[in-house]
């Protein structure tokens, strides 16, 4: 027992370590302003005038009713059809309530003489209002009829 209390009493030391850091001991401090001689801080008062901000309105032209769209592989997702020609409107607000009045006074969006319903073997779908393509060979038989039907009554 008492080999075992002084081998406890041996190893302590070893256990805390101090480790001093390679640094030296004095740091240089600095103000925040950055002038190395004043100690105290400076706050600029003037205030910027605010730069007007990019907004940019996107509107995407639905051409079906929202359905519950299925895969070959069982799985389901709920959306509605879109076009791929977006209409984009970009314009400049001083700030959000300016922005969302310039959206309120924004023309209607007028669809495309020839819209594109298939590209590439895909469609676009509007989830949770974002667009999302889907290759068509995902789509189950029933859906792809749905396509095929819209399609044909686009204007070409």
């Amino acid at each position: 027992m008492k080999t075992l209390v002084f081998l406890l009493l041996a190893a302590l030391p070893l256990c805390a370590q101090v480790v001093n850091p390679a640094t030296g001991k004095k740091f240089e401090t600095r103000t925040i302003n950055g002038s190395g001689g004043n100690n105290g801080v400076s706050i600029n008062t003037t205030a910027k005038p605010a730069s007007p901000t990019k907004t940019k309105l996107t509107s995407y032209f639905i051409v079906g009713e929202p359905r519950q769209w299925k895969s070959t592989d069982g799985r389901s997702l709920l959306g509605t059809i879109i076009i791929f020609e977006d209409a984009v409107i970009e314009f400049e607000a001083a700030n959000a309530a300016a922005a969302r009045e310039a959206v309120a006074k924004a023309p209607a969006p007028k669809m495309p003489e020839k819209p594109t319903l298939i590209r590439d073997a895909r469609i676009r779908l509007l989830v949770n209002q974002k667009p999302v393509e889907i290759p068509l060979e995902r789509l189950s038989e029933e859906d792809r009829q749905y396509v095929d039907d819209l399609n044909a009554r686009l204007p070409k």
